[in-house]
């Protein structure tokens, strides 16, 4: 940041005030020639300062602008991902040389959650899902996202975007609990667990010792036995569902989710409601 006239000066009158050989520079006239040309050498250095800064400026906006090409700039470009059934959203290079869409319209930025990794194969995964709680993007939409990401891709790099319908997770489990909470221990349960499903970080993992943490947090739970836990992608048959507890013996204690989040099972007869048994003690 640019400095003052009077700062600039100051520290001239503090250096010069080291120099022995300028102690006859004296003089209490606020027009000695000194004085002067301290005044005017420190007028164009606040100048010359005010000018750096706003080439800093410059050179930071545009730097801040520029496509880098990590994955944490593309996943900030892909929230802002713009979808229109009516009126094509389409980007378009701006005087900064960055692509962006001509009018910005918060109201059409359909993404809520992103994840971007990138493989030794150049090969760029964008998972993504919309609203909240989260759901996958419609064929439509997810096909205006792989244009977006072809607006933006660098040379190559194959970007592969995906939105896909939640994991669905099947918790068999014994919730031993305090009988006066009869009346409110399942739902209060089952809102725990979704709850704490919600609070995973897109395309995080499930923790068996956190989902446990979770139900045990509930007001009046006693203790938890898991006996049976397991998860499916949601084009997975139940049957070929992938165990992390099976007969109360703990598989897979951390366990990546292929949709990058996790719902409830819906296979009838396999729900939060049938499967979570409670025992009043």
């Amino acid at each position: 940041m640019a400095r003052s006239i009077a700062t600039i000066q100051a520290t001239m009158d503090a250096e010069q005030a080291l120099q022995t050989d300028l102690t006859t520079l004296n003089s209490p006239s606020q027009t000695a020639i000194y004085r002067l040309w301290k005044f005017i050498t420190s007028t164009i250095i606040n100048y010359l300062e005010q000018l750096w800064d706003i080439y800093k400026a410059e050179l930071e906006t545009q730097i801040s602008a520029a496509a880098v090409g990590s994955n944490a700039w593309l996943q900030s470009k892909v929230m802002k991902f713009q979808y229109s059934a009516s009126t094509p959203q389409v980007l378009a290079v701006d005087s900064n040389f960055a692509i962006n869409y001509p009018t910005i319209d918060t109201t059409l930025q359909i993404i809520t959650r992103c994840s971007v990794t990138t493989t030794s194969q150049r090969v760029c995964l964008v998972k993504v899902a919309k609203s909240d709680p989260p759901v996958a993007l419609s064929a439509p939409e997810l096909s205006s996202l792989s244009g977006f990401l072809s607006d933006l891709n660098f040379a190559g790099v194959n970007y592969v975007a995906q939105s896909l319908t939640s994991d669905k997770i099947y918790i068999d489990a014994d919730i031993y609990y305090n009988g006066q909470y009869a009346s409110t221990i399942s739902a209060n349960v089952i809102t725990a667990i979704n709850a704490y499903l919600a609070s995973i970080p897109f395309d995080g993992k499930i923790k068996l010792m956190s989902l446990i943490d979770a139900i045990q947090a509930v007001t009046g739970v006693t203790d938890v036995v898991l006996k049976n836990v397991a998860i499916r992608a949601d084009a997975t048959a139940f049957a070929n569902k992938t165990y992390l507890v099976q007969n109360k013996t703990s598989i897979i204690p951390l366990y990546q989710m292929y949709a990058g989040y996790a719902t409830e099972e819906t296979t009838s007869g396999y729900t939060f409601t049938d499967t979570l048994v409670f025992i009043a003690q």
